[in-house]
C-alpha cells in the first residue's frame, strides 16, 4: 500500500485498481477546531495526532463538517453518503483533505516532472457539503486529466458562516480554504504536485469561495476554474447580521452559540434558514461594500495574472425552481429561466467580462448536455458526476435520468481530460461536445 511521508506525519493510503491512482483520505490540514476561531496550521507532529513511529491509516474517509440534509437531494443528489462511503460528523477534527495521486507521480524519479494540481472546494449553500463523500473523489480525474488532485472540507453553516460583526475581514470557512491551499504550498510536492502550478476550483458555493480568492490570496494559485457561482451575490453585513440574531434567539434558553450542543446549534440554523428563506443563503461571505468579488484589482504584475475557467448550467436554476414548484417542474420552465439567467448565467458572464478587463485570462464554458429522462436538464451540480465520483457514486442520483454507464463514462473522459488540460497550461479547446466554449482574446 502507498505511503507518504509529511513533516506532521506518515499516512498510508490506498490504489484504485482501475485507474492505477493513489489516494489518501482524512489528511488534517489545520490543528482541530475551536468553534468560531480562526483555524491554526499544523506545525508539529503532536498537533496532528500523529507519534514518530506511527503510520496513519488514511484509506477511509475522514470526518465532515456537521450540517443539516440538503434540500436538493430528492432533485440532484440522492441520498447523502454513509460509512463507508462519506466520514462522521465531528466538529473539531474535519479539518481535513483527500488527495488524489496518479502512481507514475509516485514513481522514483517523478520529482523532475511534477504534475498540475487541481484543489477542489464543494458546495453546497454554505451549509452542505464534504470532501469526504464519494460524490467527490478525484480517482478518475486524476487519472483522465493526469494531475494531483486535493479536495478539502471547510466549515459550513453556523460553524463556518455565521457573521460575528467585523472581528475579521473572512469568514471561519474561508480562512480554512485559505489555510487547506497554503498546505498545498507546503506539502503538495511529496505527492507529485507542483506548487508552482496550482489551479483552484469549486462549485457553486465552493466557487465564489474561490471567486473570493482572486482578491484576497491570488498567490496561493496560478489558475482558477469557477463553477456555477452566483458571481454577482454580495451578502451585506445588515442582512447577515439579521440571520445572527435569530440563530441566537432560536437557541434553548441559556444557551449561547459557545456552549450549545451541536444538534442544537443545527436546530437555530435550520430555524433562522426558513426564516431567511427568501435570501439567496442564509450563510455565506460577506461583502461590507456591497461589491462582488472577483476583479477588484487590475493585473500589475505577470506573476500575478490567472487563468480562469467561468462555468456554468444551461438549465442551472431548474432545480432551485422544483423546490418552489415540485417535482413536475421542467428545464424550460419560466421561473426555471429566470433563476439560470438571473443568479448564474448572467453574473458568471459579467465576472468573465470583469476579470478579462482586469488583466486575466480568460474562457467561459456553458453545459448544455441534458441527460434522457431527467426532466431539470442541464441542472446545477449535473457538472460533478462529470468530473468527480464514478457511476457507483453517482447511481443514485436522479441527474442520471436513463442513461447507460458506458455513454456517462465517455462524457466523464472528454470533461476530466478538457480540465487537466486547462489545469496543466491554462488551455481550452474552442470545441467540447455538449458545451458552448468562449475564448476571450488576450
Amino acid at each position: 500500500m502507498p505511503t507518504i511521508n509529511l513533516p506532521q506525519g506518515r499516512y498510508r493510503g490506498g490504489t484504485a485498481p482501475s485507474t492505477h491512482v493513489n489516494y489518501y483520505h482524512g489528511i488534517p490540514y489545520c490543528q482541530p477546531f475551536e468553534r468560531f476561531q480562526s483555524p491554526k496550521p499544523i506545525t508539529s507532529k503532536a498537533e496532528s495526532d500523529a507519534n514518530s513511529d506511527d503510520v496513519i491509516d488514511a484509506t477511509q474517509f475522514g470526518p465532515i463538517c456537521p450540517q443539516n440534509p440538503s434540500k436538493l437531494e430528492p432533485y440532484i443528489y440522492g441520498p447523502w453518503p454513509t460509512p463507508p462511503n462519506g466520514g462522521e460528523a465531528d466538529e473539531r477534527r474535519s479539518g481535513v483533505l483527500s488527495v488524489y495521486q496518479p502512481e507514475s507521480a509516485a514513481a522514483e524519479g517523478a520529482q523532475k516532472s511534477l504534475l498540475p494540481v487541481i484543489v477542489y472546494a464543494h458546495g453546497g449553500a454554505w451549509q452542505t457539503g464534504s470532501s469526504q463523500i464519494n460524490w467527490y473523489t478525484g480517482t478518475a480525474l486524476s487519472h483522465d486529466g493526469q494531475c494531483v488532485i486535493v479536495t478539502i472540507n471547510y466549515r459550513v453553516g453556523v460553524l463556518g458562516f455565521l457573521y460575528q460583526g467585523d472581528k475579521t475581514d473572512l469568514a471561519c470557512g474561508n480562512q480554512d480554504h485559505i489555510l487547506a491551499l497554503e498546505w498545498v504550498r507546503d506539502n503538495i510536492r511529496s505527492f507529485g504536485g507542483n506548487p508552482e502550478n496550482v489551479t483552484a476550483a469549486g462549485q457553486s458555493a465552493g466557487a465564489y469561495n474561490t471567486q473570493l480568492l482572486l482578491d484576497t490570496r491570488p498567490d496561493l494559485f496560478q489558475r482558477a476554474i469557477i463553477m456555477s457561482s452566483p458571481a454577482d451575490r454580495a451578502f451585506g453585513p445588515e442582512d447577515a447580521g439579521k440571520v445572527t440574531e435569530t440563530v441566537r434567539a432560536s437557541l434553548p434558553e441559556g444557551k449561547t452559540l459557545e456552549n450549545a450542543s451541536i444538534s442544537e446549534i443545527l436546530a437555530a440554523q435550520a430555524t433562522a434558514t426558513k426564516v431567511h428563506g427568501s435570501q439567496v443563503a442564509q450563510f455565506m461571505p460577506v461583502i461590507s461594500d456591497g461589491i462582488a468579488p472577483g476583479g477588484r484589482h487590475s493585473v500589475k504584475d505577470k506573476s500575478m495574472r490567472k487563468d480562469v475557467l467561468v462555468t456554468w448550467m444551461q438549465h442551472d436554476g431548474s432545480a432551485f425552481a422544483a423546490l418552489s414548484q415540485g417535482p413536475q417542474t421542467k428545464a424550460t420552465d419560466e421561473l426555471s429561466v429566470k433563476i439560470t439567467d438571473g443568479l448564474f448565467k448572467e453574473p458568471s458572464i459579467r465576472l468573465a467580462e470583469r476579470l478579462h478587463k482586469a488583466g486575466h485570462g480568460v474562457a467561459t464554458l456553458e453545459h448544455q448536455w441534458s441527460p434522457e429522462g431527467y426532466a431539470l436538464g442541464a441542472t446545477h451540480c449535473l457538472d460533478l458526476p462529470l468530473l468527480l465520483g464514478d457511476h457507483e457514486a453517482w447511481g443514485k442520483s436522479p441527474m442520471h435520468g436513463t442513461v447507460s454507464a458506458d455513454e456517462w463514462d465517455r462524457r466523464r473522459k472528454l470533461m476530466r481530460a478538457a480540465f487537466g488540460r486547462f489545469a496543466r497550461d491554462g488551455s481550452l479547446s474552442e470545441k467540447l461536445e455538449g458545451t458552448s466554449i468562449k475564448l476571450y482574446s488576450s
